[in-house]
């Protein structure tokens, strides 16, 4: 059973969260909530969770500030991070911070409990990853030389968890190094290529803990790789990074990507609900993301403001209405969203530059 805490200062999102997750089906439990980032901090700090769910805009200390604080100090805790701004400043330190996901308000349930089993996965898989897939001794007869390998190959997995592709190149080339100038014991015939799948088979068990089957991230034909019969740990070395380096890269893109607003769903919303009371402000509200971002990205999507687009979805439906459902100027104004016959009246001749009667009329 691995322990979970909540940190938002919105009561009703705790609730939510609470609510939505699987946590028995995960083998999880809430222990603790905390109301803002100071108070979450002592939460950890007191009851050491394995798993933090916690929004990035709340009082006391703010989320980047406190997705930083986390990583420094509880390198090992799985963090969920929830926001209702698509913000790249946020995304980005929440890759930076190893967070397992960043989740966009309102709360998707499957993506949701994706990213708690995905938090599990990794627990699980966590001490199994550091263990090399052949024994480490038959690699090494220096046990100074086997001391430093392990040393690097726990760098290098601890890299690939942050997603830190500069890490990761980094103790590649320092494997390569330290263990190619003592070329006498590892660069005879198969242990290049025993070290080289050793690294393949921590990529695929790390892909596996994200859900994902790691020949779908690479172009490489993975099967050819594990056949390659490499020459010298340099080689090996080589080749490892840049599929490491890959595999962070691609799943830096598809976690962006996946937390866009979708922009389809927010003009299907607009397109069913245009009779009732909807603005920009409410649908900010409903979707939980900022009205100023909201507005940016809708233009941007649709090429016009979104006060604009629902008027005009209005006034098309209202003219269809008039002319060939024959229903009171009232009724109809009633039917696309206003309760107020005179602005509606005003709002109507202002688009169309004649009246709504005067519609009627012409047919």
């Amino acid at each position: 059973m691995y322990n979970v805490v909540i940190i938002d200062d919105e009561p009703w999102s705790r609730e939510v969260v609470k609510a939505l997750g699987q946590w028995e089906q995960h083998g999880l439990e809430v222990i603790g909530e905390a109301e803002d980032g100071n108070q979450g901090l002592a939460l950890i700090r007191q009851r050491q969770p394995h798993i933090c769910v916690t929004d990035m805009r709340m009082p006391g200390t703010e989320g980047v500030e406190l997705l930083r604080v986390m990583n420094q100090e509880f390198p090992s805790l799985k963090i969920v991070v929830m926001s209702g701004y698509d913000d790249f400043v946020y995304l980005k330190q929440a890759i930076r911070s190893k967070a397992v996901e960043y989740l966009l308000k309102p709360i998707n349930p499957d993506e949701l409990n994706e990213a708690l089993a995905a938090s599990v996965r990794e627990l699980n898989k966590a001490e199994a990853a550091l263990s090399p897939s052949i024994p480490a001794a038959v690699l090494f007869s220096d046990r100074l030389l086997l001391a430093r390998y392990m040393e690097l190959r726990e760098t290098i997995y601890a890299a690939l968890l942050e997603l830190n592709a500069t890490n990761v190149r980094s103790g590649f080339e320092r494997l390569a190094g330290e263990l190619y100038g003592n070329g006498e014991q590892v660069d005879h015939v198969g242990i290049p290529a025993k070290i080289g799948n050793d690294y393949l088979l921590m990529l695929e068990q790390f892909a596996a803990g994200q859900g994902i089957v790691l020949e779908t991230l690479l172009t490489e034909d993975v099967r050819s790789i594990a056949m390659a019969d490499w020459q010298a740990v340099r080689e090996a070395a080589v080749c490892m990074s840049g599929l490491f380096e890959q595999t962070i890269e691609t799943l830096q893109q598809q976690r962006m990507n996946r937390n866009r607003l979708d922009l389809a769903t927010v003009i299907a919303y607009i397109d069913g609900h245009y009779q009732e009371a909807i603005s920009l402000e409410s649908l900010a509200q409903h979707f939980y993301i900022s009205k100023e971002h909201l507005s940016r990205m809708f233009k941007n999507y649709t090429q016009e403001n979104m006060t604009d687009y629902i008027t005009r979805k209005r006034m098309e439906k209202a003219r269809i209405l008039l002319v060939k459902q024959g229903l009171s100027i009232k009724h109809v104004a009633q039917l696309t969203g206003y309760d107020d016959v005179a602005y509606f009246y005003r709002v109507f001749k202002k688009h169309y530059g004649i009246t709504p009667g005067e519609v009627r009329k012409d047919g």
